[in-house]
């Protein structure tokens, strides 16, 4: 599996060319942004995630398309061969790209609201102590990426115990188990990566 971390405050010169990479849909998104910031970071991750992409399957950035799954979940049109997974939070996105198994990426900026409380409400207890410790960041990166590769919604992962390589949910809800994996990323921030199934797999970050 391959992974990218990428940063989205770059000159206006490449932001109008990865604009020039979007459909319509996604112009529409970007454009319907007020603050500048914001469409200039979607406009970004998602001009990124199509040159990644075409690059990666040989197509023309412009030319792909995506389907979408219940919740949400992006796939390339006529590839169910190939998973990918966007996420981007501050001036940071991370892309993550696989074959044959369905991935899922987030990265989280530290948060402003109180993660202790948030983490003894919905949190499992086990995972309080490590909340406590700093990483809420790691950790909800991490419940986040498992919802992601199974097309889930978050309110699903949030009871998961993901302090291990491999998670799985009890519950049923989500289908698993997955392989996880904390991507680096600059200091203030979070990142993980979750690829179904368990077999093991070399993570390559770009």
């Amino acid at each position: 599996m391959h992974v990218w971390s990428v940063s989205l405050d770059v000159p206006v010169r490449e932001v109008l060319l990865l604009r020039a990479l979007l459909d319509p849909d996604e112009l529409r998104r970007a454009d319907g942004f007020d603050d500048p910031a914001r469409r200039r970071r979607h406009t970004v991750a998602h001009g990124v995630t199509r040159r990644v992409l075409g690059s990666y399957l040989s197509v023309p950035p412009r030319c792909l398309r995506w389907t979408r799954g219940p919740h949400g979940k992006p796939a390339i049109a006529g590839r169910p061969d190939v998973s990918f997974s966007l996420s981007h939070s501050g001036d940071r996105a991370l892309l993550g790209v696989a074959a044959g198994r369905s991935i899922g990426v987030d990265v989280e900026a530290e948060p402003a609201f109180d993660a202790g409380a948030f983490a003894a409400r919905f949190f499992p207890a086990p995972e309080r102590a490590l909340v406590a410790a700093g990483q809420f960041t790691r950790l909800w990166s991490r419940k986040e990426a498992c919802v992601k590769a199974a097309g889930g919604r978050l309110v699903q992962g949030l009871p998961l115990l993901v302090d291990g390589e491999t998670v799985h949910d009890p519950s049923g809800a989500l289908p698993g188990p997955w392989l996880v994996r904390d991507v680096p990323v600059p200091h203030g921030f979070g990142a993980a990566v979750a690829l179904s199934g368990t077999q093991p797999c070399a993570l390559t970050v770009h």
